[in-house]
């Protein structure tokens, strides 16, 4: 009997160790596999969230392209308000960049020249055809700061002609997806198609440059959308479970990893109980009860842990506007998250949601498109991804996007899936249509406008080139007849009036001449190229000497100086400045010239004209560079005031700008800047670019 009563303890000390050996090895797997499940919904929500900030960053590069080309007026206003619509702290800045790579516009107040053409993301803006490009994370040439490049390329007549960037702090993102985490060794992450961490909830500053092992999934199929795996990470060797999900359009994957310490966490302390429990219940099954009570008890905190977890998830779907849901078409069952209830203005508590009352809820005009999808999706066993509108109880329609994919868990043929509330990205996707489209209407407003003036300015031009010269011709013809025939008989006085005549018509001969010269400057067609302004320079001195071979001038003329240049217009510019040099310089002894160079700065090339003439008072150097201003009287030099005026006008087409300096009695400098690289065509201020 002893031995039969030891046996049978023995037998059921032994069956009572298996059954809780077992039962721990099945919750662990059950809590497991929760928190595999748990990650793959998780990195759904997110990549949903993400998808959105894209597609808005998306919308806002479009709006940036379009009015690059236009104006940099228009370029401001639609910057000003694309910004306005992004998140605070989303972007740290946006630059614009041209074919070759050099950055040539950022909203930082840095001067524009930065070389990023040897970036990955910009090569693959430069090969990669009109779509989004999500770089990765590069170390900012600008700020030093971690940035992923979100980029859109440009283009003019079908060719690459440069690309617009939103710049995205990291560190950001890495907030953004801390916020999701459930506990401290939970891990976001957002890697790039090419396995590089975008960003990283915990240590983002220790993943930057580091890739992924070639070995996950996500990398090992790029055509895969979603998915889990269990792995030690990377960065910090802690072991996670990972559930995975593929952005649709970027590529991009939302990695979410639960710790096993965090989700086995909860059991810790039953294991160690169980243990207790069993060893007492060896020796005594008397506590066959506690351990029944046990077994209450572990349940009850089995729910409780399923409860928060449960209230967890709904709060990150709850932030991320998207709900779970699935359907069985066997049985009819569907359920629906509280999420989704909110959603549809439904009382969770109350609502019995169902297949056919989802189909109620379909605005009717979208109801075809959806069923065509649906049925797509079942004939190609593939997932769903249908975005559409929604009527509320209170007649209200709202815009949704619907993924759905087979259950492969479930037995039979089941259906899961999400739903998601894009009510305000619908509304600010259709806002910056309709922003586009006013500003196509003021472009094409302020077009007709400057087409208008054209006409009127090539009227007046006609105008003053026939109208005004004949009489003109006229005056000077009839008083130089005049003086040849009857000079004889007019008086000292008629003489001297006569002579008066004579010189106004000359003036206001080579004032209309110097008028229309300037107006056509202004509107000659820019052809720019390689200008050897030291050799124009010379040029430009030998034909002056030569209109005085026995004035006495000192020239120094600097070898090598060029520029990117329109030829013609330029050598007006140099005989302007050079003329004026000769003409002031007419008074002076041993008179001295100098053209000389100062060198790049900010991307611009500088020169200047130096003599010791005549000078100017510089308390009127304000009105150096109006039409007909003159600070010298005409008794003491010729001139109409247009030269000037003209030069400044050339330079400002050209994108350079030019100043002046003087003393009276101790000569005068203008200096003048060209860009390193030509001014594009369309920033150019003539008729015949627009």
């Amino acid at each position: 009997m002893v031995t039969a009563v030891a046996l049978f303890t023995a037998l059921a000390v032994l069956l009572l160790w298996g059954l809780s050996l077992q039962l721990q090895r099945q919750l662990r797997d059950q809590a497991l596999e929760r928190a595999q499940v748990r990650s793959q919904q998780l990195a759904d929500a997110m990549a949903g969230q993400m998808d959105t900030s894209l597609a808005v960053l998306d919308l806002g590069l479009l709006s940036l392209r379009t009015a690059w080309p236009k104006s940099r007026a228009a370029f401001d206003e639609v910057e000003q308000q694309v910004l306005a619509t992004l998140p605070r702290g989303l972007v740290s800045h946006l630059s614009v960049i041209d074919a070759g790579g050099t950055v040539v516009y950022n909203n930082l107040g840095v001067a524009p020249g930065t070389f990023v053409g040897d970036r990955p993301h910009f090569q693959a803006l430069r090969q990669g055809g009109d779509r989004l490009v999500v770089g990765e994370p590069v170390r900012s040439r600008l700020t030093g700061e971690w940035l992923l490049i979100v980029g859109r390329p440009m283009f003019r007549d079908g060719e690459f002609a440069g690309a617009v960037h939103f710049n995205v702090p990291s560190e950001h993102l890495a907030r953004l997806l801390g916020r999701l985490a459930l506990s401290d060794n939970d891990l976001v992450s957002l890697v790039h198609p090419g396995g590089a961490f975008l960003a990283r909830s915990l240590d983002n500053a220790s993943a930057m440059g580091q890739q992924v092992p070639p070995d996950r999934p996500f990398l090992q199929d790029p055509e895969a959308s979603r998915g889990t795996f269990r792995v030690d990470g990377v960065v910090d060797g802690v072991s996670r479970l990972f559930g995975w999900q593929r952005l649709s359009n970027s590529r991009v994957v939302v990695v979410v990893g639960l710790s096993h310490a965090s989700v086995l966490a909860p059991l810790e302390h039953t294991r160690r109980q169980a243990l207790l429990l069993t060893a007492l219940l060896s020796m005594a099954l008397l506590a066959a009860g506690g351990w029944i009570g046990w077994l209450l008890h572990n349940l009850e905190r089995q729910q409780e842990q399923a409860r928060v977890n449960r209230q967890q998830m709904e709060e990150a779907q709850r932030l991320a506007r998207v709900g779970h849901w699935t359907y069985d078409p066997d049985t009819g069952a569907t359920t629906w998250s509280q999420e989704i209830c909110r959603i549809f203005g439904r009382d969770p508590s109350t609502f019995r949601p169902s297949f056919e009352g989802y189909w109620q809820h379909v605005h009717p005009q979208d109801r075809g498109q959806l069923e065509a999808a649906v049925a797509r999706s079942r004939a190609s066993h593939t997932d769903l991804d249908e975005v559409h509108r929604i009527v509320l109880a209170d007649g209200s329609v709202r815009w949704v996007r619907l993924l759905a994919q087979t259950d492969p868990v479930a037995k039979g043929t089941s259906y899961s899936g999400t739903l998601q509330d894009i009510t305000e990205l619908r509304e600010a996707q259709l806002a910056l249509e309709r922003l586009n489209t006013e500003l196509d209407r003021r472009v094409k407003s302020r077009t007709r406008e400057l087409t208008m003036l054209n006409r009127d300015l090539e009227s007046f031009t006609y105008s003053v080139s026939h109208d005004l010269r004949t009489p003109l011709r006229s005056i000077h013809g009839f008083a130089t007849l005049l003086q040849e025939s009857d000079a004889d008989k007019l008086s000292d006085d008629g003489l001297d009036a006569l002579k008066r005549i004579q010189s106004s018509a000359r003036r206001m001969g080579l004032l209309i001449n110097d008028l229309l010269s300037m107006a056509q400057q202004s509107r000659a067609e820019l052809r720019t190229q390689h200008v050897d302004l030291s050799e124009l320079a010379r040029s430009v001195a030998r034909e002056l000497r030569q209109t005085d071979p026995e004035r006495q001038v000192r020239w120094e003329i600097a070898d090598g100086l060029s520029a990117q240049a329109d030829p013609g217009l330029m050598t007006v510019v140099m005989q302007n400045l050079l003329g004026n040099a000769w003409k002031y310089t007419g008074r002076t002894e041993a008179a001295h010239i100098e053209f000389f160079g100062l060198g790049e700065a900010e991307g611009m090339a500088n020169f200047c004209v130096r003599d010791n003439g005549a000078g100017f008072d510089m308390a009127y150097a304000d009105q150096l560079f109006q039409p007909f201003k003159r600070l010298h009287r005409l008794e003491e030099f010729e001139g109409t005031g247009v030269g000037l005026a003209s030069v400044q006008r050339i330079l400002q087409r050209h994108g350079g700008s030019v100043r002046g300096e003087g003393a009276v009695g101790q000569g005068a400098m203008f200096c003048f800047s060209l860009p390193l690289e030509p001014v594009r065509q369309f920033l150019d201020s003539s008729p015949r670019q627009r």
